[in-house]
């Protein structure tokens, strides 16, 4: 998903077909189908490299790319590496390859240069014609400066369980790491980290990978999560459909299944079917389904997460208050965790997806309506209900759309979905009947119709008040964008007006800026979230619980229960404590 949105955000620097367009970047003398037409003709002179930018990579192994015949630019340090790529395949292409390289193998550092490399593409258009697109990386780093790192150990009390989910945590935070790394990211003896990988091992929650050299000694064994360690299920309830996926702990989605909802669709068959598509899934997922830690449920508010019940929902009409988690895990004879779908997105953003396991960053959920959740001091933050993240007031004051009362209007745009078709018909775009018609305007979006287009700048513009309310609020740096309605080949107009805004308007924004990311579940965020929500209950190490985190329904009976590879039971967290020091159990 990143990929995608990046492509599309590369693409607008060179119109046409980006794949097949040749040439080199604006500005580099040689034939280039740049924003502003051709750059400059054949065979002239390449402009010098900048000497600020030759004395920073003086010291590094430099690779240069060059297409077809261009001239090789003056001022580069000695040692360089020259490559030609072929004159078919474009400068666009080959850097949205490099990018898709990189998100695959260094996906927490590659996330924050893709998203400045994407602030370069949105200045270029903004660019005079002939402007060379010229952008340096920044020193990679895991995440942004400023951001706490995760949980250290206790060393005075010995807490098994939490110093097991710390070990856990971090070797998930960096994809893999060796036991001395596990020891200096988390403060425990290398003793306490050999006693608790080897438990880990055994139990199969974590598997060595091949012996890494690091110059003098001994090599290191990165140590990474097995993928098939453990399962959660996540459902996302929506007014439009019912989305469910099988996760593994890697976040990977092993099944999905998906019931659209009609206006003759009423809560008892929405519950029978959730039973009988589980029952399925599991059934299907072969030996990986025996270690389900639970389930995991996304629905819009208002919700009472204490009872486990969805209130009256608005778009949801004569549906009543159905206690969504006590039927099912009633049914299911499963653990159940009921959250609203922008918390539950925000945590999968967290542990799966674009959070870049920052300690605090929002996440504004866009899809048949607008939320957004919180993670905040390294933890979800859902209020004392469960219904923190009410979106569409905080638009209506930041628009001043009140009531003569002085209470909040409804704003229709905080209804992204029907706003943009809506707006799309105003002005004069032909849409298909049903419910295709969101997808045909970001299809004619991403081909350039300018009504579309303008019909979601126009919605995203106002989406973006409130988001710049939101960020005064929390007083974060990183702003997550994601949810159905914002699929990657639309994703750049609703991230550049967001963006925009969030760094205009706010209070302090002399002294923050705020990085506007896209989500990489997206779509898929509540859903995939939902089951993130049951790994992050049962595996983040924390003291205590925030107030206002839902009790999970249990189950009447834990008969034929899978046995569970860690000290814990599903969303509890258990203390050992013991005379001796760091042990686990």
């Amino acid at each position: 998903m990143r990929y995608a949105a990046l492509t599309a955000v590369m693409r607008r620097t060179q119109p046409g077909d980006a794949d097949q367009a040749a040439g080199p970047p604006p500005g580099t003398g040689a034939p280039s189908a740049g924003p502003h037409g051709t750059a400059g003709p054949a065979g002239a002179l390449v402009p010098a490299l900048p000497p600020s930018v030759a004395v920073h990579w003086a010291a590094r192994r430099l690779h240069l790319i060059t297409w077809g015949d261009a001239p090789v630019p003056a001022g580069l340090p000695v040692g360089v590496r020259q490559h030609t790529a072929p004159a078919a395949m474009s400068w666009v292409a080959t850097i949205c390859l490099m990018a898709q390289l990189e998100l695959q193998h260094q996906p927490h550092a590659a996330r924050i240069a893709l998203d400045s490399l994407a602030d370069a593409a949105r200045e270029l258009s903004k660019a005079p014609p002939g402007a060379p697109f010229r952008w340096v990386r920044e020193a990679r780093r895991e995440a942004p400066a400023g951001r706490r790192p995760v949980h250290r150990a206790f060393d005075q009390m010995a807490l098994g369980s939490f110093n097991e989910k710390l070990v856990i945590e971090s070797v998930r935070v960096n994809r893999s790491l060796s036991r001395v790394e596990i020891a200096e990211r988390t403060g425990l003896t290398p003793q306490a980290v050999s006693r608790i990988t080897r438990n880990l091992l055994t139990t199969g929650f974590l598997l060595e990978e091949g012996r890494r050299t690091t110059g003098k000694g001994k090599p290191r064994i990165p140590l990474m999560l097995r993928p098939d360690a453990a399962c959660a299920i996540g459902i996302h309830v929506d007014p439009e459909k019912i989305t469910l996926v099988l996760v593994d702990l890697c976040g990977s989605v092993r099944a999905r299944r998906s019931l659209d909802i009609t206006e003759r669709s009423d809560p008892h068959s929405c519950l029978e079917w959730m039973k009988t598509a589980t029952a399925q899934t599991i059934d299907t997922a072969g030996p990986i389904g025996a270690k389900l830690l639970g389930v995991g449920i996304a629905a819009p508010g208002p919700l009472d997460v204490h009872a486990g019940v969805l209130l009256d929902p608005p778009l949801w009409a004569g549906w009543g208050e159905v206690p969504l988690r006590t039927e099912l895990s009633r049914m299911l004879n499963l653990p159940v965790l009921l959250e609203k779908d922008a918390t539950a997105a925000t945590i999968g953003e967290q542990w799966l997806g674009a959070g870049e396991s920052a300690t605090d960053f929002v996440y504004l959920y866009l899809g048949a309506g607008a939320g957004s959740g919180a993670f905040l001091n390294g933890d979800v933050y859902r209020g004392a209900s469960g219904n923190a993240g009410e979106f569409g007031e905080l638009t209506a004051y930041a628009l001043k759309r009140v009531t003569p009362d002085g209470g909040p209007e409804m704003v229709p745009e905080c209804a992204p979905m029907s706003a943009v078709v809506a707006r799309a018909l105003a002005a004069g775009l032909p849409l298909p009947d049903g419910a295709a018609r969101y997808d045909a305007v970001c299809r004619a979006a991403a081909q350039g119709d300018a009504r579309a287009v303008g019909a979601i700048r126009d919605v995203a513009g106002i989406v973006a008040r409130g988001a710049v309310a939101m960020t005064d609020l929390y007083d974060t740096d990183l702003m997550i964008v994601g949810g159905p309605a914002v699929p990657p080949q639309v994703a750049e107009l609703y991230l550049s007006e967001i963006s925009a805004a969030v760094n205009r308007f706010p209070m302090a924004r002399r002294v923050r800026t705020v990085r506007v990311t896209y989500s990489t579940l997206s779509a898929s965020a509540a859903a995939v979230g939902a089951a993130a929500g049951v790994f992050h209950t049962t595996l983040a190490p924390r003291l205590r619980t925030h107030s206002g985190a839902p009790a999970p329904a249990r189950p009447a009976t834990t008969a034929g229960a899978p046995r569970r590879p860690l000290t814990t039971t599903p969303f509890t967290t258990v203390f050992h404590p013991t005379p001796t020091r760091e042990t686990t159990r």
